[in-house]
């Protein structure tokens, strides 16, 4: 219980790709082999994956890096290099990723559903690719690209069908325990539940011929007061965001119906969403005190809140065993019919699912790119003045990345990048000069008459 975790950041990085070879066939009785150098292999994509079978990110929590495989250098006789594998991690149903900035990238809230987190490096190409009718010897290959690197933040919203609400001892542990297969920590003291428990309600249980089930939340901690951090509240609000139905239960030997406006105070305060789901009211420990003072407990809760009158109050004791039955009758109705409600919305919006991932192409990313005017310097060795710009863009940055421009025929291929994605022109519209400064992804080449 004490690993359970619902918010952690994490950093995730793909393989890098494997370098593209530089190699020359070396055969008898072949006078002009030509190049045969192959590609490297992509680097490995990290893939999450939601499984229901687990409710706690504590996984993450104790290891903040993960990295895939490298993808393998390319080698002679256009031999590819191994693609890095897929580092598969499964996160439970109800993860949300978010980035540095908050933004949102990613809900994980069904069983299977697959998000490719950090995508791997693209690998390099081998000389053979660079072969033509006029350069029929290139000494050059393109280096892996490196794979993506992200910290991200996932935070966890428990996936169920019920969520229980009340105050602590309220009695939401002792129910999740009694109508289903969860075995939460009960004692007789506030605060026993530290963590949401999730446990499944099987059907069959309570008629042979239904072999159905849901799942039921119980949400810790809330007290007056929560949604400002008192309490344990707080940290487990969001679980309920998740659940369209609620059971609110409420304890009659608090003798303060009360506690039922505060909790939904609590709610609406956190978020005014919550407050407006559809909630089964309950009165709970029925054993603990005379039918009489139940029955008065619930006149005096529809008095002082009128709207309770619209739906039956049920009252149940979970240590005995009354009303149980029927009030999960009343919850697997509920389900069925929010189930219902929201496929008949999947079909009439006819939105079309692809069971394919997207697949990620870097050479068809963003091939867009952005000249920066930054400032003129004095050169002390020539005492000459001359202009810096910077280019930034996706594909360039990634030609200049995957280039090794210590390599003749490699400086000149960023440079035909340069002229072939009309980046020159745009620099010479700014006024750049030959002799000018050009800073790509950290490196830096003089501007060409």
């Amino acid at each position: 219980m004490s690993n359970f975790c619902d918010k952690t950041s994490v950093t995730f990085s793909g393989g890098n790709g494997g370098d593209g070879s530089v190699s020359f066939r070396r055969e008898k009785h072949v006078p002009r082999g030509g190049p045969d150098g192959g590609d490297g292999g992509n680097g490995g994509d990290i893939v999450l994956i939601a499984n229901d079978n687990i409710n706690t990110l504590s996984a993450y929590n104790t290891r903040k890096h993960f990295r895939a495989e490298d993808g393998g250098n390319g080698s002679k006789q256009q031999k590819t290099g191994k693609t890095g594998e897929t580092l598969l991690l499964e996160v439970p149903a109800g993860t949300i990723v978010f980035t540095e900035k908050g933004e949102k990238i990613a809900d994980l809230a069904e069983h299977g559903q697959k998000y490719i987190v950090a995508k791997g490096g693209k690998g390099g190409l081998g000389n053979v690719n660079f072969k033509s009718s006029v350069h029929q010897a290139p000494k050059f290959a393109e280096s892996g690209e490196e794979g993506e690197t992200i910290l991200v933040t996932m935070e966890l919203q428990l996936v169920a069908d019920i969520g229980i609400i009340g105050f602590p001892s309220a009695g939401k542990s002792t129910l999740i325990s009694r109508i289903s297969n969860a075995k939460p920590k009960i004692a007789d003291y506030p605060f026993t539940t530290l963590i949401p428990n999730l446990g499944v309600v099987d059907m069959r249980t309570y008629d042979r011929q239904l072999n159905d089930s849901f799942v039921v939340a119980d949400i810790p901690g809330l007290i007056e007061g929560a949604h400002k951090g008192k309490g344990l509240g707080h940290a487990f609000l969001r679980h309920v965001s998740r659940t369209e139905i609620l059971v609110h239960l409420i304890d009659p030997t608090r003798q303060n119906p009360s506690d039922y406006k505060i909790i939904n105070n609590e709610l609406k305060a956190h978020d005014p969403r919550l407050a407006r789901k559809d909630q089964i009211v309950v009165i709970s420990k029925a054993d603990t005190l005379p039918e009489d003072e139940i029955k008065a407990f619930q006149d005096e809760l529809c008095k002082k809140y009128p709207s309770l009158k619209k739906n039956p109050i049920y009252i149940i004791s979970s240590a005995t065993g009354d009303g149980i039955k029927e009030l999960v009758f009343v919850l697997y109705k509920a389900v069925q019919e929010l189930r219902a409600k929201k496929e008949k919305a999947r079909k009439e919006t006819k939105v079309q699912v692809s069971d394919q991932e997207k697949v990620f192409r870097p050479h068809l990313k963003n091939k867009k790119f952005e000249v920066r005017f930054v400032r003129t310097k004095l050169e002390a060795e020539t005492q000459k003045t001359r202009r810096i710009f910077d280019v930034t863009g996706f594909r360039i940055e990634q030609v200049v990345k995957m280039t090794d421009e210590t390599n003749e025929e490699g400086l000149e291929r960023i440079y035909h990048f340069l002229r072939k994605m009309g980046i020159k022109k745009n620099l010479q519209k700014l006024g750049a000069q030959p002799g000018d400064r050009i800073r790509i992804a950290g490196k830096t080449f003089i501007m060409r008459s």
